[in-house]
């Protein structure tokens, strides 16, 4: 059988790709090697969400005498927490599995291997399947980045999915890395009582989100008891017993119970064979695409973490719904500048569009302005009064370019300024909706006041 798309891999990228071919009325194949869903639902998003939604319960009996409610003792079972996770993915792997055969896409479990632009070689433990199709998607992902100072063992030195198998909690741990990866992990664990050091060898955790963010960050996971060492590197990680000696540049020495290596991810083109369709990688080992997910090999696309573009799993999955479109015939695109991106740490933090810098950077005329949550009734009824809303607008017509969130269901109240950006709305459209009251999102109405220069729960500025 001759398929119009063939899509090798499985994860948000392949699977919602390989769906919505089929909702266009192509005859779809999709190849996957290990399980579907990839490493957003088996070793990235889901379990380690899941891993931060027991935390947060952990965080919320700690405040309970603030509310008014005794709790004299209570235990963490890491194990059965462990288990609920393990339970989530597997109740989704069956939820995806129902929807791509419901869908008419055909499933191959295998290590996919080009043969032309035409074939794909499909090997599985015991047997061997010759795909044909029109057209392919290369969707094959990312793994975790290691380094020859810490070799990972899956025992004291860990990457971020050997550490999501664990079933105990370590006394101690060092995480390597300071970006989101590395840090919703080191919130996660000293949520949970375990002694946290980031070790972090730019001059800031979280730099690519901005100063002001990076700071708050820092100064909040100091109150929490996290250790943060930045602009220095790891020299050398070694087992020594039941310890992890890291060695750093600046001459010190960490012992730790465990380490994990959180420094990034790489793209997964590992036995592809590439080189059979004619098709190269980019100097970071990236494939090039355009705006249509196009390489540059006729009929061959790609998506997700493997373009290197915007390693998050929504992204991946709106490239491969483009990359679907664009077989299919229609003329669809991605913009990249109202993508949201969510760091589930605590306190949350949520960004979408350009920065202030950004922004400046391009040309334009803008202004950032704050609110911060201690001023919402709603934050001071929930005890969550850590964060602030902000917005980066246009000066001359008001147009929301940017907006960034750090505090309590940041991830999901993100949502409304990312429909306002990719609308090109103005602070008007925000500034004339009614929010709820009492509710946390009527931090975007506040601080569209204030970018208006009429505040109205909050301090008028003194002109000058």
């Amino acid at each position: 059988m001759r398929y119009d798309v063939c899509f090798v891999g499985g994860g948000p990228a392949g699977y919602v790709g390989a769906i919505r071919a089929a909702n266009l009325g192509l005859k779809v194949a999709l190849v996957e090697k290990e399980k579907v869903g990839g490493t957003c639902l088996h070793r990235g998003c889901i379990p380690t969400k899941t891993l931060i939604s027991n935390s947060d319960v952990v965080r919320q009996i700690k405040l309970a005498k603030e509310y008014g409610i005794s709790v004299d003792r209570f235990s963490i079972d890491y194990q059965k927490m462990k288990e609920r996770k393990d339970s989530v993915i597997g109740n989704l792997c069956k939820g995806v599995l129902g929807l791509l055969k419901s869908h008419g896409v055909d499933l191959f479990e295998g290590v996919a291997s080009f043969e032309s632009v035409h074939q794909v070689k499909v090997k599985s433990k015991d047997q061997i399947h010759l795909v044909e199709f029109e057209q392919a998607v290369i969707a094959t992902g990312s793994t975790s980045m290691n380094i020859p100072a810490a070799i990972v063992d899956g025992r004291k030195i860990h990457d971020s999915t050997s550490i999501l198998e664990l079933t105990a909690l370590p006394r101690s741990l060092v995480v390597l890395g300071g970006g989101y990866i590395g840090c919703e992990f080191a919130s996660l664990f000293s949520e949970l009582g375990v002694s946290v050091t980031i070790v972090e060898f730019l001059p800031d955790i979280v730099s690519n989100m901005g100063k002001s963010i990076s700071q708050f960050l820092t100064k909040s996971f100091q109150k929490r008891g996290v250790e943060i060492r930045t602009g220095v590197k790891l020299l050398k990680a070694e087992v020594a017993g039941n310890q992890v000696r890291s060695s750093l540049s600046d001459g010190a020495a960490i012992e730790s119970e465990m380490l994990l290596v959180a420094v990034g991810r790489a793209p997964y083109t590992e036995g592809l064979n590439l080189s059979a369709i004619g098709l190269g990688l980019n100097h970071r080992g990236f494939i090039e695409v355009n705006h249509r997910m196009e390489t540059e090999v006729k009929g061959i696309y790609a998506v997700g973490d493997v373009t290197g573009i915007a390693m998050l799993a929504h992204v991946a999955s709106h490239q491969a719904i483009v990359a679907a479109e664009r077989i299919a015939g229609l003329n669809s695109h991605i913009d990249y500048d109202s993508v949201p991106a969510v760091m589930f740490t605590h306190p949350e933090i949520a960004t979408v569009g350009l920065s202030h810098e950004k922004a400046r950077e391009r040309g334009l005329d803008v202004r950032s302005d704050t609110f911060p949550f201690s001023a919402l009734g709603k934050a001071q009824a929930s005890l969550e009064t850590e964060g602030f809303a902000e917005v980066v607008t246009e000066k001359k017509s008001g147009r929301i370019v940017g907006a960034f969130m750090v505090g309590f269901e940041a991830g999901n109240m993100i949502a409304a300024m990312t429909l306002a950006i990719q609308n090109e709305l103005t602070l008007e459209s925000i500034t004339e909706t009614i929010f709820a009251h009492p509710t946390l999102s009527e931090s975007w109405m506040e601080v569209a006041l204030i970018a208006q220069d009429r505040p109205i729960h909050f301090p008028p500025v003194k002109k000058k």
